[in-house]
């Protein structure tokens, strides 16, 4: 009979449980019914094991693990331990977890039964997996939940950290909504302005100067024309004239105040939308230079910020072929030349660039494919770089004007492999620079605290380390006994020479005949330690012996 196991996942660990009379609950319409009862459901689900997670890191891992559907080293292990080795199954929630078990020689199951036990578990189970996890000790369940997934999103955020393309798609986006707002109130006003000096909207076509305007002049009946100087600051000294001449024969008629004051305050608004506008711009130009140089030099900043925004990342750009690149922002006309079978569009977005635009339509085709080729280069070059430098854009944008006077009948241009050699050696340059400044901006504090860690020294070397060490060793411990046996040798024979004679009756005895031969002896034992030098060994001398035979003769004296 098949035992039927449940996997359940939660942030401390992974627990397991044994299902009785599974093949009842799955034919039982009343699942509720079981769920609902806890003792019902206690006798049901029954527990089997649990394995804890040990940190906060391996926890992360294991759920990141489990939401992609692959299972970890931890989980196998834990499976393999404690299920039987046949006739069983596996309960599973994922479908994805399930697939990548079963490759692995589990057997699984799951249905919407499962999730229903599941939930029964989180109501019933949780607290023992808390205290199972915490050992005893005061565990709260619900923080490591909220610190877990903390840390899980933001590692899901931190996907792409060193290009910081996202802030590019939504400036993108704001500048498009920024300018269309901007080109519908500045309408409105002119046209509500329009009814009162009409002559002023076609003399001035920016919409900021027309409302800075508007809101210097406000009803020309009243403006001083005799003083322009604030006028002349703003449009000019000739079109001042023109507009002092345009008040005098113009056709408007008069305003109400609550006129006034909701143009002025329109007005104001339209001013401020443009500030935004310029605002954001310089902020999205300083953004695709750090994010991407490269593609900055070639098609400037709206075109590189609307390629990016367009292709979703500047990874899926940098992955995206020339061909690709070349028809962003034309999928409808393509799919419609497609379905009907014409001709399919030569260029997308790239025909905001002014590199086509200067070309003529023949040679309009040949300068997309080319430009097309050098963003798919450039975007690459961005995404792929350690050092995000300019180097390679500027050497493309030289292509380029070179490129398009070649085709106007020009002279011909450099090849591409010698101007990316060129633009490599100033990129090793740079790069060189760039380490070279890292090092430098460590401080001395910061390089002593970093110690270096001492390498374990394989079998092989520790050999020959001790192969190397072995002559020395032998040539200082022969040093060392040669120094030992002539220390010996003369403390010898200053004990020979500073003993004193023995008395016999009161009388001092005689000295014998050998102790002024013991003089001669500190050649012999120099030469025996020049023959211990030599590697030949002499016979040592042994003090006992003579002391014997200098009591002998002085018992042999005293008896004569």
């Amino acid at each position: 009979m098949t035992r039927t196991y449940l996997l359940f996942e939660t942030a401390a660990g992974y627990g397991l449980y044994q299902i009785d009379q599974w093949d009842q609950i799955g034919s039982d319409l009343s699942l509720d019914e079981l769920v609902s009862n806890s003792e019902r459901f206690s006798g049901t689900v029954k527990f089997k094991a649990f394995q804890p997670f040990r940190t906060a890191k391996e926890a992360l891992e294991n759920m990141r693990s489990i939401t992609e559907g692959e299972p970890t080293l931890l989980l196998t292990n834990f499976l393999s331990q404690n299920l039987p080795q046949s006739d069983h199954v596996l309960a599973i929630v994922d479908v994805s977890l399930a697939k990548s078990l079963s490759h692995k020689g589990f057997k699984v199951i799951y249905d919407s039964n499962v999730l229903e036990l599941v939930r029964g578990c989180r109501l019933y189970e949780t607290k023992r997996l808390t205290k199972l996890a915490s050992g005893g000790t005061s565990f709260d369940m619900n923080n490591f939940q909220v610190g877990l997934g903390h840390s899980y999103s933001r590692s899901k955020l931190k996907f792409d950290p060193s290009k910081q393309d996202k802030p590019i798609i939504n400036s993108v986006s704001l500048l498009d909504t920024l300018t269309k707002n901007l080109n519908s109130f500045a309408m409105r006003v002119r046209e509500w302005y329009g009814w009162h000096f009409p002559e002023l909207c076609k003399l001035v076509p920016d919409n900021k100067t027309f409302c800075e305007a508007v809101k210097l002049i406000k009803r020309k009946e009243e403006f001083d024309f005799d003083n322009l100087e604030p006028l002349n600051e703003l449009l000019g000294e000739e079109l001042a004239l023109t507009v002092k001449k345009a008040s005098r024969h113009s056709i408007g008629h008069e305003l109400a105040d609550l006129d006034l004051k909701n143009i002025l305050n329109f007005a104001d608004n339209v001013i401020k939308l443009d500030e935004m506008r310029t605002k954001l711009s310089g902020y999205l130009n300083d953004k695709v230079s750090m994010v991407a140089p490269n593609l900055n030099c070639v098609v400037g900043t709206l075109l590189s910020g609307r390629l990016i925004s367009h292709a979703g990342s500047l990874v899926n750009l940098a992955k995206s072929p020339a061909s690709t690149i070349q028809i962003l922002g034309a999928e409808k006309a393509l799919f419609r030349a497609l379905k009907s079978r014409t001709n399919t569009p030569k260029y997308g977005l790239l025909f905001q660039s002014t590199f086509i635009g200067k070309a003529s339509n023949k040679l309009k085709g040949k300068a997309a494919r080319y430009l097309a080729n050098k963003c798919a280069l450039a975007a690459r070059l961005d995404y792929f770089c350690d050092v995000n430098t300019d180097v390679y854009g500027k050497k493309m944008s030289e292509q380029l004007t070179k490129r398009m006077d070649y085709l106007l009948g020009g002279p011909q241009h450099d090849k591409n492999i010698n101007v990316m050699k060129q633009a490599h050696e100033e990129y090793k340059q740079l790069s060189n620079l760039a380490k070279l400044n890292e090092k430098v901006k460590r401080t001395p504090e910061d390089q002593t605290e970093e110690k270096p860690k001492k390498k374990r020294k394989t079998p092989a070397k520790k050999n020959k380390e001790q192969n190397e060490t072995e002559p020395v060793n032998n040539v200082e411990n022969e040093q060392k006994t040669v120094d030992k046996d002539s220390e010996s040798g003369e403390k010898l024979n200053h004990v020979s020479e500073s003993e004193k004679v023995p008395t016999v009756d009161g009388e001092p005895a005689k000295k014998p005949k050998k102790a002024p031969k013991k003089k001669k002896e500190q050649p012999e034992d120099s030469e025996k330690s020049s023959k211990l030098v030599d590697g030949v060994s002499a016979p040592e001398s042994n003090p006992k012996k003579s002391s014997k035979k200098k009591k002998e003769q002085q018992e042999s004296q005293s008896a004569a």
